[in-house]
């Protein structure tokens, strides 16, 4: 499992949700592409991402080689470039919140217009084809993602389940204020995103430099630097995945809002439900499995701040409305987005392949 930005939040929650009552016996390969004052990492003369991709490829090994094991559970296959000899010893899985090729697309929202020779690119492509096709099943995260498998890659349709990575409700606070008191004090407004402008965030900035409407609160968590406009804005730059004070915010929110550029899928979109909030977020990516647009949340385009402040201003004056979005959204969650369940299904499906 990588650690990289949401993926680490997957790790985390698979970590501690494949309890032992589930009769599996993991061996954890974490994949974290850098280690403080390494002997790679202190090589001179090297950039840094290549010294990263030398890294990860050594912690990959170094774990495939206390195998083989009954399966892998493989998140993002693209690690594998250069150790396919390795994953071919054993039966494996993937599950992907994106596929290389739609991770391109998305150009310099992920930094990814940089290409090799074009020889060295199809060589990439058919190893990434081979390593889904062969793979055992496909645990994609969302539609989008599944239908790349199979009309990019050649992957067999019949091996794919669509599977949504999960939260632990229990540590999700879903309850929300009285309606009879929702007037009375600020409706407080979140947003999380690590990349503030990929995340749209200076979209949800300029509403609130702009907006007539009062009584409202605005928490920023991202980690870039960003200097609150006014009292009413407030940032956090140190909160990380499921931190206790991020846990906090989601419980004190009245509204969850990410206006994103450009996402492969939205963990924070998933927590925010489960924490009982109308979730405002674009349509990109796989996020369009996430929302029921005008019924747990509101879905926009990318980079439409019209529609953006359309919605929020819908939200902040309509309050009985809000809790209403509010309260399906967690019902949804607690259906497509239950850690525990969403893990029983996936443990179920590999035991199902195995025919164990």
């Amino acid at each position: 499992m990588s650690t990289e930005v949401g993926l680490r939040t997957q790790f985390l929650n698979w970590k501690s949700g494949l309890t032992p009552d589930l009769g599996v016996r993991p061996e954890w390969i974490v994949i974290d592409w850098w280690k403080h004052r390494g002997l790679i990492e202190r090589l001179p003369l090297l950039p840094d991402g290549l010294k990263a991709r030398m890294r990860g490829e050594f912690q990959l090994r170094s774990g495939l080689r206390k195998g083989p094991f009954d399966a892998l559970y493989v998140a993002q296959e693209r690690m594998f470039h250069g150790s396919n000899d390795l994953l071919y010893r054993q039966n494996y899985f993937v599950t992907a919140d994106v596929t290389a090729i739609q991770l391109a697309a998305f150009g310099t929202l992920y930094n990814k217009l940089a290409t090799g020779p074009a020889f060295y690119e199809r060589q990439k492509h058919s190893e990434r084809s081979e390593r889904l096709r062969r793979a055992t099943a496909l645990f994609p995260w969302s539609r989008w993602v599944a239908q790349s498998m199979v009309s990019d890659y050649g992957a067999d349709p019949e091996t794919i389940h669509v599977i949504p990575p999960g939260v632990n409700m229990e540590k999700q606070d879903g309850r929300r204020r009285e309606v009879d008191k929702l007037g009375e004090e600020p409706v407080n407004i979140l947003f999380v995103g690590g990349d503030f402008y990929r995340k749209g965030g200076d979209l949800l900035l300029d509403w609130a430099l702009r907006t007539s409407r009062r009584n409202w609160r605005l928490n920023l968590v991202t980690h870039d630097l960003v200097i609150p406009p006014h009292s009413d804005v407030r940032v956090y730059n140190r909160l990380r995945p499921n931190d206790p004070g991020l846990r906090a915010l989601y419980a004190a929110a009245d509204v969850f809002v990410l206006p994103t550029r450009g996402d492969c899928y939205s963990i924070a979109a998933i927590e925010a439900m489960a924490s009982g909030l109308p979730v405002i977020l674009s349509k990109t990516g796989g996020t369009e499995d996430i929302i029921r647009d005008n019924s747990t949340g509101f879905l926009i385009e990318p980079g439409d701040g019209e529609a953006l402040s359309e919605r929020l201003d819908y939200l902040l004056d309509h309050p009985e409305r809000r809790r209403e979005i509010g309260c399906s959204a967690r019902q949804d969650a607690e259906e497509r987005f239950d850690l525990h369940k969403n893990i029983v299904r996936t443990v179920g499906l590999m035991r199902k392949y195995l025919g164990k």
